[in-house]
């Protein structure tokens, strides 16, 4: 019983040790123990890029179906809605619009590996054009790779059948003999088929199990990596990002096609706003008094009012004194007057008998007397209506009912927010008489157009003073805002414009705008700027005719990692 006992211990052993340790790779597992690269990049298939002056095409094949962006070259601008047709060989296939803007197909001689001469037009709104290009179908895996796999399978079976077989023997040997060499030779024995056999691995799904980096990118003809529409924006080694075309259109990614031409040369001033003369004004007392307040209150900043509109009332102030002699001075002239007229009656009574200029006297003396008498009464008690000199918006408001004043004292400020001026100092006199053309930006980039008005041929503080009209339509401004001043000279430079934009710094400070290389990539390039208006500046350096610089969405690309 203990050596049979010792002999299904044995067995159970041999039987552990050969059974073959079988390693499945699955699908989009990496089973390596090689670090990823440092930019993966899934391939998605058989490229396809073709340009035209008008038109950009970017294609992906994969299994026969074929995925298609069209967007216009020079401001990357996706074409929607258009007719497009792919001919090669005579087979024309149409490609049909999607939901994401994108247009797709599928066919049999896709997946046909070769070089396919291809034709493809595309009609749109307002465009009609033909590419002509070459699709490159990569062929399926060598059957030699297949055949050795077979050879291999061949080889475990063919040891599997040899080694059952001497389990087989060596069983009826140890049922014959018992003892302990048998119990050695087992181990042994086991051992030395272990040694022959060969662990399995299987790969598929279309794996990649071998010493390559997972997800290696495809380049192609035109220095272009083909990537799938699920691929993320990643920063490649030289500096440049690859952004798929559905994360370019999510991005709303423009460019415009830069031409070398002759722009004014650009003068940067400071300057800040101040409110137009002719449009705004100041509300002074003219005397000493009291504030009182007007019916309807005093107005508040920020409230429109019209010309001849009454803000306050200024009681006059006197002393006591002065108050005194004027009543006094009122006492006499109403005494004065209750003569002057009584004996005008008398003298109208005796008309024919005296002469008409005595009559005509006496009259014009009681007028001048009641004239004075309502002079000095309204010096005493009538109030003086302060008025708004022009219809605008209260800008300053500095009445308190009761407050005492002195004269000329301002108490409120009237602004036109639609008539403003910009004032800026120039410390270059060269400037006198060179002025082309001005604009402006704010400090939140809000872009101004001035009118020149004129330039002080007088130093301030070492500088000319410059005066511009803000032209509408204006922002919400305010007077002592601070800008800054472009002013275009007579003088011309050599640069492409470019929108402000597409002007930022990299990470070393240095000037850069992003060009659109390929169909997917874009790559930052050092330039030198000069200002040329608010909105526009002019690269001098850096840039060449045909250049796609990025106007919308440069700096998501900066964000690019």
């Amino acid at each position: 019983m203990t050596t049979i006992i010792k002999m299904a211990i044995h067995l159970s052993w041999i039987l552990v040790l050969l059974m073959p340790r079988f390693v499945f790779a699955h699908a989009g597992e990496d089973h390596g123990d090689e670090a990823r690269a440092p930019v993966s990049l899934s391939a998605s298939g058989s490229p396809l890029e073709l340009k035209s002056p008008d038109v950009e095409l970017l294609g992906v094949l994969q299994d026969g179906k074929l995925a298609v962006f069209a967007d216009r070259y020079a401001t990357n601008e996706p074409i929607l809605n258009a007719k497009i047709e792919l001919e090669s060989d005579g087979r024309k296939l149409q490609l049909l619009v999607t939901k994401d803007g994108s247009y797709t197909a599928a066919a049999d001689w896709l997946k046909q590996p070769g070089t396919h001469e291809v034709v493809v037009s595309v009609e749109a709104s307002g465009l009609e054009d033909l590419l002509i290009g070459t699709l490159e179908i990569p062929g399926l895996k060598s059957d030699e790779a297949h055949g050795r796999a077979w050879v291999d399978y061949g080889k475990w079976a063919a040891g599997g059948i040899t080694g059952a077989i001497a389990l087989l023997a060596l069983f009826k040997l140890i049922r014959r003999r018992k003892g302990a060499v048998i119990t050695l030779v087992l181990p042994v024995f086991a051992a030395f088929l272990l040694g022959g056999h060969s662990n399995q691995g299987f790969a598929h799904g279309d794996e990649d199990h071998g010493d390559k980096p997972k997800d290696a990118p495809i380049v192609t003809s035109v220095n272009t990596v083909a990537v799938a529409t699920q691929t993320p924006p990643v920063r490649l080694p030289d500096g440049s990002v690859l952004v798929p075309k559905p994360v370019q259109r999510l991005l709303g990614i423009r460019t415009l096609l830069g031409e070398t031409r002759d722009v004014a040369k650009t003068v940067a001033l400071n300057g800040q706003i101040s409110a137009d003369p002719n449009f705004s004004g100041r509300v002074q007392s003219s005397q000493p008094g009291r504030i009182a307040a007007p019916g309807g209150g005093f107005p508040a900043i920020g409230m429109k009012v019209k010309k001849g509109q009454i803000l306050a009332y200024i009681e006059p102030a006197a002393s006591s004194i002065e108050k005194g002699n004027q009543q006094a001075q009122l006492a006499e002239l109403a005494s004065n007057l209750g003569l002057a007229e009584r004996r005008a009656k008398r003298l109208e009574q005796l008309v024919g008998s005296l002469p008409q200029k005595e009559i005509d006297a006496a009259r014009a003396e009681a007028v001048s007397l009641r004239a004075r008498k309502a002079a000095v009464a309204g010096s005493l008690f009538q109030r003086e209506a302060l008025r708004a000199p022009v219809s605008g918006v209260i800008s300053q408001a500095d009445a308190v009912a009761g407050q005492v004043v002195e004269a000329r004292e301002i108490l409120f400020g009237i602004v036109d927010p639609a008539k403003l001026w910009v004032e800026a100092v120039a410390y270059d006199t060269a400037l006198s008489g060179q002025v082309a053309g001005a604009s402006a930006m704010t400090a939140d980039n809000q872009p101004l157009t001035l009118a020149f008005i004129g330039q002080s041929h007088q130093l301030r503080e070492q500088a000319l003073p410059m005066q511009f009209a803000v032209k509408p339509p204006l922002p919400i401004l305010s007077v002592g805002q601070p800008v800054k001043v472009f002013v275009q000279t007579k003088q011309a430079i050599r640069g492409i414009p470019v929108p402000q934009g597409s002007v930022m710094k990299n990470s070393s400070g240095e000037t850069i705008v992003w060009v659109h290389v390929s169909a997917e990539r874009f790559m930052p390039k050092k330039v030198n700027v000069q200002a040329v208006d608010a909105n526009t500046v002019a690269v001098l350096e850096g840039l060449q005719d045909g250049d796609r610089v990025v106007t919308q969405g440069a700096a998501l690309l900066a964000q690019i990692r």
